[in-house]
């Protein structure tokens, strides 16, 4: 295993924020491993035999079937269902709790962080890459991996305009596993969408409290979506990689193509994709339904200069 600091991209914010499409463009660079949701891995993805963004499930890919075989030489069966409890109570929001309140982790935050900087490691020696990104978007993950020595992480706070959020959440789909639907989504109400999306994006900020700014960078996804190069140039600055080649390719409209990305937008499954703005919301969300995000995440949609 790598003796050197595991060095991890995490991707945290709120669902349909563009955390998918941004996990396959830096995994597009030769160092980096685009994994996707990789809290999902091991909670339902690999369990279920949902599929990679490969196109095949995960037990047939050969890049997560290495990978797992790998994390799990040496450890009885047990280890999945055993390390999926131990994320189960230390990757929710309950984990802010602790740390803002200084509650000491306990005992089983030991074998949580070996086993998961373990699999983070499997990863790189099994990829030959120097670096991974975690688009699992859970603040409390983010927190969690934070607490892990030999981890050295950088969090990108990804925003998009939660009127938009709210509009792609209206819709509901039917389970369609090929597509990357691995379960029935239903529509989820904007009064709902308000309160999550402001809670979860005040929980990531306090990471920059807690971390540091060297450590964490915000970026909106329609700032990504409207100039890629500079985004791209910003995060590669960010992250000390040269990403000005795949900002050229984003800018100019020539698609990307997915990796092994596990677990989130179904848009992974596509073999190749283009960077949208997706504004559709501001001319087909109606106007009353705008207005009642307003009333609740109206302070939070001005503190990042949507309003």
């Amino acid at each position: 295993m790598p003796s050197q600091s595991t060095r991890i991209v995490y991707i945290a914010g709120y669902g349909r924020s563009g955390s998918t499409l941004l996990d396959i463009a830096l995994g597009q660079h030769p160092a980096v491993v685009g994994a996707g949701e990789i809290t999902s891995l091991t909670r339902h993805v690999w369990s279920h035999n949902e599929y990679c963004a490969c196109s095949h499930p995960i037990r047939d890919c050969a890049v997560w079937s290495t990978v797992l075989q790998e994390w799990s030489k040496g450890w009885d069966s047990t280890l999945m269902s055993e390390y999926c409890a131990l994320q189960q109570k230390f990757e929710g929001l309950p984990m802010f709790m602790k740390v803002f309140c200084g509650v000491g982790l306990g005992k089983q935050f030991a074998p949580y962080a070996l086993h998961t900087k373990r699999l983070f490691d499997a990863m790189l020696s099994c990829s030959g890459r120097q670096m991974i990104v975690d688009s699992s978007k859970l603040p409390g993950r983010a927190m969690a991996l934070a607490q892990i020595p030999g981890i050295d992480m950088r969090v990108i706070h990804l925003v998009r305009d939660g009127r938009g959020v709210a509009w792609s959440l209206l819709k509901g789909y039917e389970r369609d596993e090929k597509s990357g639907l691995q379960k029935e989504i239903r529509p989820k109400s904007v009064f709902r969408t308000a309160l999550r999306w402001s809670i979860v994006n005040l929980a990531v900020e306090y990471l920059l409290r807690k971390l540091g700014p060297q450590k964490v960078m915000r970026v909106r996804y329609e700032d990504f979506a409207s100039n890629p190069v500079e985004i791209m140039r910003e995060i590669g600055t960010f992250l000390e990689l040269d990403l000005s080649e795949i900002g050229s390719t984003l800018q100019n409209g020539r698609p990307i193509g997915p990796g092994h990305q596990v677990a989130g937008n179904r848009l992974r499954m596509n073999a190749s994709i283009a960077l949208n703005k997706d504004e559709a919301w501001r001319t087909r969300m109606p106007a009353g339904q705008q207005v009642s995000f307003q009333r609740l995440g109206g302070w939070m949609l001005r503190r990042y200069g949507y309003l």
